[in-house]
């Protein structure tokens, strides 16, 4: 049985990899340059983190 390949997915993982190699497989300097890029994108973007910080800082301020 021979194994399937998705084209698609081959392209992405060998474009991820020439990514990875450029920063020398470091993932602090990966991040960063995903948080740099998606600063300078005109999207919207949503933190579900500061959400669950928020709500939770909410709540205690409310409790008292």
């Amino acid at each position: 049985m021979s194994q399937w390949h998705d084209l698609v997915v081959e392209e992405i993982r060998y474009i991820r990899d020439q990514q990875a190699a450029e920063l020398n497989y470091d993932i602090e300097a990966i991040f960063e340059r995903a948080r740099r890029r998606q600063k300078q994108s005109k999207r919207k973007t949503v933190s579900f983190v500061s959400i669950a910080v928020t709500d939770s800082h909410q709540a205690r301020t409310e409790a008292r």
